[in-house]
This record gives structure tokens, sequence and C-alpha cells, in this order.
């Protein structure tokens, strides 16, 4: 007899909180009838319009209850490695690497295709989904040498043929899934597994990380936020034998940016 769900609830806590965080967004994002420009990952939105929360909301959000399940689900079968010796904060840390670092691969992989193979369409792409993340723990999960992975539960695959079993599986049941995007959350994986590893398992590495991820978010938040106007009140001087000085009032706004329409794809 299997492990209840409430005790493996309970020993993947990094696990299922992802998981009830990236279901809850799913579902706000349907109920506010909300799509992929509002909160996907497309290059010129980030790079030159500078909204950096987008590497955030791209990646735990989903538009399609498809999506998401799929997502979710190999998440859960990924979080059994989690009580198999990973500390849950050590999950957590390498959780926040890999989504930093797989949405800046991602947007060099736009910039190169722009600028040297000339595919401007990928200004324009907009990507959502915890894909990258899970590719990314595919892959360094295989070059740490665990064993076996298990899709949907039923399918069992060698851990060094998951990343592109399950990229075959994504490209089937949902034909316009981020190629891109799943290649860089590979190869974040396989850059922590040989060169990062050190850093994404320090804790203050990992603080450092988040902090700036932090003050990126809440620069670009205030950029994109109008200002209300200030009013400041009438000021009157007293009659010194010269007449009164007009009523001062100053006022001070900020525009807000227009996001324009865009293509959109799965990641």
């Amino acid at each position: 007899m299997g492990t209840p769900l409430h005790l493996q609830i309970l020993e993947r806590p990094v696990t299922s909180i992802l998981i009830t965080l990236c279901t809850s967004l799913w579902a706000w994002l349907n109920h506010r009838h909300l799509g992929y420009q509002d909160v996907g990952l497309s290059y010129d939105l980030v790079v030159h319009n500078r909204q950096f929360w987008r590497i955030v909301t791209s990646q735990l959000s989903h538009v399609d209850f498809i999506h998401l399940l799929f997502n979710m689900t190999s998440l859960w079968s990924l979080g059994g490695f989690e009580q198999g010796g990973q500390k849950s904060i050590v999950v957590l840390q390498q959780s926040l690497w890999l989504l930093v670092g797989s949405g800046l691969i991602c947007l060099a992989i736009y910039h190169a295709a722009i600028y040297l193979f000339h595919k401007e369409h990928y200004r324009h792409v907009t990507a959502v989904g915890y894909s990258a993340v899970i590719f990314g723990w595919m892959a360094l999960l295989s070059a740490r040498g665990i064993s076996n992975f298990s899709i949907f539960g039923m399918v069992q695959l060698p851990m060094s043929l998951a990343p592109f079993g399950a990229l075959v599986i994504t490209s089937v049941i949902i034909p316009q899934a981020s190629f891109i995007g799943h290649l860089s959350g590979i190869l974040m994986g396989y850059l922590m597994a040989y060169v990062l590893y050190g850093l994404t398992v320090n804790l203050w590495c990992s603080l450092a990380l988040l902090a700036l991820l932090t003050a990126g978010c809440v620069y670009s938040l205030r950029e994109h936020i109008s200002v209300p106007a200030l009013h400041v009140p009438s000021l009157h001087l007293p009659n010194f034998a010269r007449p009164l000085l007009p009523d001062a009032d100053i006022e001070s706004g900020a525009d807000v940016a227009l996001l324009s329409s865009q293509q959109s794809v799965h990641q």
C-alpha cells in the first residue's frame, strides 16, 4: 500500500506549495479573463519595455488547463526526489535559480535569433508555463545520476532520456509548445549541474539572487504603474505693499505603457 496523499504532501512541502501557487494563478487568470499578453515572456516587453517581472509571472502562469495539468503532474513526479535526500530549502533555492536562469537563457536565444538570424517574429513571441523549470530539473537530476522518471505515473523513462522524452510527449499533446523555452530549461539544468552547483546550494547566493530579482521586479512595476496626480493647495501671501501673487497649483503624473497584442505560444 502506497503512502497516503496527505503524508506525501507533508514530505514534499516545496513541491506542494508550487503546485498550489500555479493552480491558484491559473484559476485567477481565467476568472479575470487574462491571457498570454498579460503575463507572458516576450523579448520586446522584457528587454525594450523593461517589464522584468514577466520573467517570474510567465513561468508561474498557465492559460490552458491541459498545459497546467501536464506540468503539475510532471512536477509532482519530480517532487518525489524532495523526500529522497534533498532538503526542501535546497529544492526551493534550485527552483529559483532554474526559474531565473531559464528565463534569461530564453531571452538570450530570442536575441540571437533576432539579431544574428533576422527572425523578427521572435520579438513578439509570448511564452507561459512552468515547463522550463521542469525540464531544468530533469537535466539537473539526470546529471546527478538519478535513474528513472515517471510521466503521469505510468511511463517510466531513464532520467537521461527524460528531458527529450517529455519534449516529444509535450509536442504531441500541445502542438504549440515552446521548443526554445524547454531547451532553455535543459541548458540551465546542465549549467547548474556542472558549473553553478555550488552557488545554487549556497543560501546566501540564493538570497542575493532573490534580492536582485525582487529589486528588478519592483523597479519595472513602478515604471509601468501610473502615479496619481499630486495637487498642492493654493498658496496665498499677505500684501506687503505689493499685489498678491497668483495662486500656485502644481500637478504631476505619469503615463501608462500600453501592451501591444502579440503572438502566443506555450512554454
